[in-house]
């Protein structure tokens, strides 16, 4: 079982988020005052815009003192980014899973930026406000791609005891506006600015070109639903240039190297790297073998995203059970089965194979330098033996890059003619993507085995050629793929990819039995449906969010 570690905020809006709006005898009874918890007496807007910006990293990447999966993990998994041990989309997640995941969104990021808003208001602090009005707007919009339709308008309202859950649409458009609001706080003139700004050292403008992205992405994932509204929106954030264009203005989380009170290091580390146990983790052989096996020439960043442990060219390079057998019939010979035998030590998982765990820890696949903060591929071969490996857990986590902005931007360009040329963008979405890669952490790269120059023109020359000679259709399908390969670490992004676009259109199937349906949303957290008179759970995972107008069967799988 998940382990739920509950941060109750003594404000009675809190409360009633905490425990998904329960009934009164509910909150008599959890009625507690966590000595760790902001309230009223101990708080200041300093410590609230602090708070806020450490739950919305955790509610994105995960907390070192559980192992919940956080969004961006659960993504990674669906998407065959990392491994789905399944076996089916119908059980490959419970609804208690997400228990961590509500309460990180209501009783700690909405909580939070609800009770700062007065105090902000107050002492003229808007970039306070601004801060807190955008980590909602993630927050919520997460919560829509996730689950569909949740509360909103009427949840830390300090009324509603059962609040009622919002259409995902209306949901968007109040979000637009909360980060319109965001943007009109940022060009106020603030008595002062944040104690602590975690993400951009107190530069305003970097947080409006944030809030301007994100209404971006917002456009761009409701574009099935809002061509025009979408275009038109997506133009003006291109013709006001405020928006994300460098890693310099990368939204992204730097982890420490601490490893107790607090750990501070990137929860994945934490994760796969255990002291006497080993790598825990498998890598998705969908993904390996696109890094390896898709094009002419490797994936640049291939050695900095996969760490290998074993040299395995005089043995098999994935499970025994992978051998000796066919594919399972509905994979067929073109698709990814144990397709690495070519590839010496790149050891992982089909996608939903959940059969039992052999001795192979030392054998696996490891997450490498990027984003984690493992180590680099230098060839080596050796085996993970602790912690003390790459920077020690100081990775990032990937919330909002440069590259991602370019790769949506050749979509809509693509998809609903915004201004712009699709491959212009694609080849900056793949360089700028490679050279954050290349450039993290170059102090623990062995400048032999790091791709050169060439080898990177190569690359790209490779795939503008194939974008060239492709259909529309085609098209898509190579900017959704490089997009899905620059991901790693970002399965937020991944996850409402595949469902707006369907593509990358040749990820492997699951290997238990044929699906011609993917999971288009996830069940509603026990925490919400057991406590909310409101709510009903779904009756499976295949119910789409608002903005999803694919068909319901046979469009991904």
């Amino acid at each position: 079982m998940k382990r739920l570690n509950k941060t109750i905020n003594i404000s009675f809006a809190a409360l009633v988020l905490l425990l998904g709006a329960g009934s009164c005898e509910t909150i008599e009874l959890e009625l507690l005052d966590d000595p760790n918890a902001l309230n009223a007496t101990n708080a200041s807007a300093d410590f609230y815009v602090s708070a806020i910006q450490i739950e919305l990293r955790d509610f994105y990447a995960g907390r070192e003192t559980n192992n919940f999966e956080s969004v961006s993990e659960i993504g990674m998994r669906a998407t065959r980014i990392l491994h789905m041990f399944g076996p089916l989309y119908g059980n490959a997640w419970t609804p208690g899973d997400f228990n961590e995941t509500w309460e990180e969104a209501y009783s700690r990021v909405l909580a939070d930026v609800r009770s700062l808003a007065p105090l902000a208001l107050e002492d003229e602090l808007y970039m306070h406000l601004a801060i807190g009005q955008i980590a909602e707007a993630y927050t919520m919009a997460t919560m829509v791609d996730f689950f569909g339709d949740v509360p909103y308008s009427e949840s830390n309202d300090g009324v509603s005891l059962n609040p009622k859950a919002d259409p995902g649409a209306q949901i968007y458009e109040a979000l637009h506006g909360v980060l319109n609001a965001a943007i009109a706080n940022l060009n106020k003139t603030e008595s002062r600015k944040p104690d602590t700004d975690l993400f951009y050292d107190g530069d305003k403008q970097k947080w409006i070109n944030l809030a301007n992205t994100l209404k971006l992405k917002l456009y761009l994932q409701s574009r099935l639903v809002t061509e025009s509204a979408s275009a038109a929106g997506i133009n003006a954030i291109i013709a006001g240039g405020e928006y994300i264009t460098s890693a310099s203005g990368d939204f992204k989380f730097q982890f420490g190297t601490l490893d107790n009170n607090p750990d501070s290091r990137d929860p994945q580390f934490i994760e796969n790297f255990v002291e006497g146990t080993g790598v825990t983790d498998y890598m998705s052989n969908t993904y390996m073998d696109m890094l390896l096996n898709q094009k002419s020439v490797e994936d640049p960043r291939v050695r900095y995203y996969i760490y290998r442990q074993r040299d395995t060219n005089a043995e098999n390079t994935v499970e025994q059970s992978c051998f000796g057998g066919l594919p399972p019939a509905h994979i067929g010979f073109s698709s990814i089965f144990c397709n690495l035998v070519d590839n010496p030590g790149y050891w992982g998982r089909d996608h939903g194979y959940d059969f039992g765990i052999p001795p192979d820890t030392g054998a696996r696949s490891a997450w490498g330098l990027y984003p984690v903060g493992g180590n680099f591929d230098d060839s080596s071969f050796t085996a993970i033996p602790d912690r003390n490996i790459g920077t020690k857990g100081s990775g990032i986590a990937p919330i909002m890059m440069s590259s991602f902005v370019d790769f949506m931007l050749a979509e809509a360009a693509l998809t609903i003619g915004t201004t712009g040329d699709p491959a212009t963008y694609l080849e900056n979405g793949m360089r700028k993507s490679i050279e954050t890669v290349m450039t993290f952490r170059e102090d623990l790269v062995d400048e032999s085995f790091a791709p050169t120059e060439g080898e990177v023109d190569t690359y790209v020359a490779e795939v503008l050629a194939n974008y060239a000679g492709a259909d529309a259709d085609g098209k898509m399908n190579i900017i959704a793929q490089e997009y899905w390969l620059a991901l790693f670490g970002n399965g937020v992004e991944a996850y409402n990819t595949y469902r707006r676009t369907g593509k990358p259109d040749n990820l492997q199937q699951l290997v238990r039995q044929p699906s011609d349906n993917f999971l288009r949303s996830f069940f509603y957290p026990d925490v919400y449906v057991n406590q909310n008179l409101n709510a009903n759970q779904k009756p499976d995972v295949f119910q789409k969010v608002f903005w999803d107008t694919n068909p319901d069967t046979g469009f991904i799988y």
